[in-house]
């Protein structure tokens, strides 16, 4: 084998493994872009969700301090009856939801691109009394990244 048969085979060997590495590369920057939405809920937007992710919907672009007024696509209303909820901040903010209107006594948060299910969140069966994280969520509040551990 020649000199120059070699180093064509060398080039061709890198070019190959140079073209893999920017697949991968390039594959790793999309799926970060992606990892920001979470499920079933537009991008930019606060989802809470009447039972499972995918169910009845209400969306939120900004902090609301009282649920009381927002229905879900079913009609009922959103406060003290959410199960589920999804973060597709496009600017990274938490989504931080409260017991109570006016953003009083935390019940749990979302990161962005996060999402918790109805399964994951604690129930005392009984709405709006502050005591579990589903079926209490009263106010919302967008928050730029915290110490508070969310889901």
């Amino acid at each position: 084998m020649s000199t120059l048969q070699m180093k064509s085979g060398l080039r061709r060997k890198f070019a190959a493994v140079a073209g893999a590495t920017a697949l991968l590369v390039g594959g790793g920057i999309a799926t970060a872009s992606t990892a920001s939405a979470g499920p079933s809920c537009p991008s930019g937007y606060h989802c809470l969700f009447e039972g499972s992710i995918g169910s009845s919907v209400h969306n939120y672009f900004n902090s609301d301090s009282d649920f009381r007024d927002d229905a879900f696509t079913s009609g009922h209303v959103v406060n003290d009856n959410s199960w589920s909820a999804s973060n597709s901040s496009t600017g990274g903010y938490e989504s931080h939801y409260y017991y109570d209107p006016g953003y009083q006594n935390l019940d749990f948060c979302v990161n962005p691109g996060s999402y918790v299910t109805h399964d994951r969140l604690s129930d005392d069966y009984v709405d709006g009394n502050g005591v579990g994280q589903r079926d209490e969520a009263s106010s919302l509040l967008l928050r730029p990244t915290t110490s508070v551990s969310c889901f």
